[in-house]
């Protein structure tokens, strides 16, 4: 992770912390230990933070503040209290104070799955409280919120809805006002290489905005990302591509900032995930796109792409940075509509229409397996 992405995390974590009892931040801790990466511990301090406060506010636990909480507080609790918890996620409010000093209130709603995962959050949480004799007894143990486990690819563009994209940004399509469209000038090559990257690389969020000057190889036509766990990984550009990218390089050389960020904003600073986040959808409006787009749609716009295209889920796994092929298959190996309506055209019982590949076919491939997966011949050969 880029130091100065490192830092900005950090500096949010401790923020949390200040609020929570110190017995939480032992755990938060703790979890560093346990090599959870600081993204994973923010979550689970926000999800002890949303737990202690509907403690507070259904006044399950009789303190002042937050920080005021004892682990001797939570062995009063009871089953169903964790069940009310349950129930107060589908729907509540938060007071927050905005950066010009106003108080807002903001509802915030939990499906299923982000019931699921607060409940997990906990449960780590009470085994540890457990482990080290600050309770007695876990009474998250035996709840869980069940989850429809089907995966479903939802959300992903067409060409045309691509091409809309591309033209929107390009062509200064939508502009309200002599303002936005002075604002638009500034930085549209800028979103438009963002995007041309997310739609063809199939990099995640936060792989795109640790990106570097020195991460981009123009001649090599290649990139070096830092995948989930800090991993470093070299992405290959495709060709149709790479002439933007290297005009964009060439106009960011020019820009008079200190960061090393390929991605700056206009107050000179690496770029934030929420600002491409909020741009995304500013283009989604302007193009007339009516399903919501976030960064993660353009890559499992790509992923099923490049399934359909090369079926070699193997090598889809590699490409999208993924550490087990059966995550493609979740959520990428989609057949598409033509393929789909193909193999019923010509499905027929008996002998199959294409011909059996030669064995020389076979072992070309599996020597291809081999590279992709690091598994020898034999290996490969077991199954």
């Amino acid at each position: 992770m880029k130091a100065d992405i490192q830092k900005k995390l950090e500096e949010k974590l401790r923020e949390r912390l200040i609020r929570l009892p110190e017995f939480v931040a032992d755990y938060i801790f703790h979890l560093e230990f346990q090599k959870k990466e600081i993204r994973t511990r923010i979550e689970y301090a926000k999800d002890i933070e949303l737990f202690f406060d509907f403690l507070l506010s259904d006044g399950l636990v009789k303190k002042e503040s937050l920080q005021e909480v004892e682990p001797s507080d939570l062995k009063s609790l009871k089953p169903r209290d964790i069940g009310n918890f349950l129930g107060y996620l589908t729907c509540y409010k938060k007071a927050y104070v905005t950066t010009t000093g106003k108080t807002k209130i903001q509802e915030f709603t939990n499906s299923d799955a982000g019931k699921s995962r607060k409940i997990a959050s906990l449960h780590e949480f009470y085994s540890y409280l457990l482990d080290n004799e600050l309770i007695s007894k876990d009474i998250t143990k035996n709840i869980d919120v069940k989850v429809d486990r089907k995966a479903s690819i939802k959300n992903r563009l067409t060409p045309d809805d691509m091409d809309k994209f591309y033209t929107t940004i390009l062509e200064d399509m939508n502009i309200s006002n002599d303002r936005e469209y002075i604002y638009h000038q500034k930085v549209k090559f800028r979103d438009y290489i963002m995007v041309l990257l997310l739609s063809y690389t199939g990099v995640r969020i936060s792989e795109l905005v640790q990106l570097d000057i020195g991460d981009i190889g123009v001649e090599e036509q290649a990139m070096v990302v830092v995948r989930k766990g800090g991993k470093n990984e070299v992405v290959d550009i495709p060709s149709v591509i790479i002439q933007d990218i290297e005009e964009f390089l060439r106009q960011r050389n020019e820009l008079q900032v200190d960061t090393k960020a390929i991605f700056v904003s206009l107050h000179k600073k690496r770029i934030d995930p929420k600002t491409v986040r909020a741009m995304l959808d500013k283009y989604r409006l302007r193009a007339g796109i009516k399903m919501k787009i976030t960064p993660h749609v353009f890559r499992r716009t790509f992923g099923t792409e490049h399934y359909n295209r090369y079926r070699d889920m193997y090598l889809t796994a590699q490409i999208m940075g993924h550490e087990s092929a059966e995550t493609t298959r979740k959520f990428y190996a989609d057949p598409n509509e033509e393929r789909t309506r193909q193999s019923m055209r010509d499905f027929e019982f008996g002998q199959t229409k294409d011909k059996t590949p030669s064995v020389s076919i076979s072992i070309q491939k599996l020597k291809e397996l081999e590279k992709l997966t690091g598994m020898n011949i034999g290996d490969l050969l077991v199954e």
